[in-house]
């Protein structure tokens, strides 16, 4: 029998409404600003680390954690589908940032993988429902498709939960969610306004750096081996689809391994770098 996990709720206090019919569109835009407050101020851009130490003793960092309360009181059910996922996106990275500077506030970690079940143990109540990371980002975000670490989805049948999904996977998400490693994406602030601009530019930004193509080897980002079956049916199927996002000489050459790699296809290894991305 696997391990009760204690979940960290970590918007219990803070601003709230007894109603829980709180606009979940205007609460979003309010987190978002908070958002752009902190990470303006404490990520470097270029880096894409964050100085967890400074935030955590921040005005900005104060009146986020008192604006996190007001997820309570949204209505989910009331967002259209591109709300939804401008929405669970912005909370997923917020609840990142906002776990990991709590943790290290307490004691040093060199990666998320120090702290026991870090992505299912740490949480937000949207609405009326406690979510954690895994829930945000399997569950809803992925529509519930088995986690790839135990090939189970993170939400049984009939978890009213579930009335949360989006209604289809959409891949790109994959390089918007940041879990506070090196090789993650970067954080940043999305919008149902631009979202498709949003997610096309993190998606080129992201596979443009990451993914390398040389002797005779494509190295790609871990992401692509553990939700392969998010973007494509099989593994070259996977690299048809980055091939888009490539520059022009990374295309040829991946055009080539492909060439040249027969019917086993071209020789791929994955990386991933687990550091914290701290100052």
């Amino acid at each position: 029998m696997s391990e009760e996990v204690t979940v960290k709720v970590l918007n219990e206090t803070g601003e709230g409404s007894h109603a829980q019919d709180l606009d979940s569109v205007a609460v979003s835009q309010r987190l978002q600003k908070a958002m752009l407050k902190m990470t303006g101020k404490f990520l470097d851009e270029t880096t894409g680390k964050v100085n967890y130490a400074s935030l955590r003793s921040s005005e900005e960092y104060r009146a986020y954690c008192a604006m996190a309360g007001q997820l309570r009181a949204v209505d989910v059910e009331k967002l259209d589908e591109k709300e939804k996922l401008a929405f669970f996106i912005n909370v997923y990275n917020a609840l990142t940032v906002h776990a990991l500077t709590e943790i290290l506030g307490e004691r040093t970690i060199e990666t998320a993988l120090d702290v026991p079940a870090f992505w299912s143990s740490h949480a937000y109540r949207v609405g009326l429902f406690v979510c954690s990371l895994d829930d945000i980002e399997h569950g809803v975000l992925r529509v519930n498709k088995p986690h790839p670490s135990t090939g189970r989805p993170v939400m049984s049948k009939g978890d009213p939960r579930l009335k949360y999904q989006v209604s289809t996977l959409e891949p790109r998400i994959h390089f918007a969610l940041n879990c506070g490693a090196m090789s993650c994406p970067m954080v940043r602030v999305y919008s149902s306004n631009n979202l498709e601009v949003a997610l096309e530019g993190a998606t080129r930004s992201y596979l443009t750096q990451e993914v390398k193509i040389e002797d005779d080897v494509a190295r790609l980002p871990e992401i692509l081996s553990w939700y392969q079956d998010d973007f494509a049916p099989d593994q070259m199927g996977m690299l048809r689809w980055i091939r888009t996002y490539l520059e022009e000489k990374d295309q040829l050459a991946l055009d080539a391994l492909i060439a040249t790699g027969g019917s086993a296809g071209p020789k791929v290894e994955f990386f991933y770098n687990w550091s914290l991305n701290k100052l």
